[in-house]
């Protein structure tokens, strides 16, 4: 029993020690998201064009890299795309009325991802992946079109991301950072009527700043 407790002892210790030891980071980034458009009901009378193309956005980021070169990572970003549409998946007229419609969206994911780190020098490579959630409804005319809710929903639960990072310090606490995701949404159907594609690649720049010792 007391080589247990003293073994559990000694890992616990080293694992504080590890992280004690680990680079912890807050990052904030400028980005542009690209969206294909998704064409499958494009076309008259149904929609007139589909929202997407290259968006502004920002993002976000906490990350932990240990001293082996595991990193795990949490993050938030944005992208904001604006279409005039018409047609009867948009404003539900029939026959089609030909008035345009205003549909919006902020495509926001929220993503949890781990990979590994590379170091040379003042330079670090990170390749990550992991799962994610789509956090915004698009509006039209100010007003949401939510997903719907079914009891049976065969479409992927959850957004798949991976990307890749160069991070160069340039001191001991900061450093320029430039990434690179891309996720796939599998979206609902109703969302897919305004053109809405799942694909999204979104590339960034901006700081990281290390906290703590």
């Amino acid at each position: 029993m007391r080589r247990i407790v003293l073994v559990a002892l000694m890992s616990g210790l080293a694992c504080a020690d590890a992280f004690a030891q680990s680079d912890v980071g807050v990052s904030a980034v400028g980005l542009l998201s690209w969206q294909p458009v998704d064409r499958g009901y494009v076309g008259s009378p149904y929609l007139s064009e589909g929202i997407g193309g290259i968006g502004p956005g920002f993002g976000v980021g906490l990350d932990l890299t240990t001293r082996r070169g595991f990193v795990v990572a949490a993050e938030f970003s944005t992208a904001r795309f604006e279409q005039e549409q018409y047609g009867r998946l948009v404003g539900g007229a029939f026959p089609n009325d030909g008035v345009p419609h205003t549909t919006r969206l902020r495509d926001s994911l929220l993503m949890g991802l781990a990979g590994v780190s590379t170091t040379s020098g003042s330079t670090r490579v990170r390749a990550l992946g992991g799962v994610g959630t789509t956090l915004d409804s698009p509006t039209i005319d100010g007003e949401p079109r939510d997903a719907p809710k079914r009891e049976v929903d065969d479409r992927l639960p959850f957004v798949l991301a991976a990307g890749v990072d160069v991070l160069h310090s340039f001191n001991t606490r900061a450093a320029f950072v430039f990434g690179m995701r891309y996720a796939y949404s599998d979206r609902p159907e109703n969302h897919r009527y305004l053109g809405i594609g799942s694909h999204l690649v979104r590339i960034g720049a901006g700081v990281r700043i290390r906290i703590g010792s």
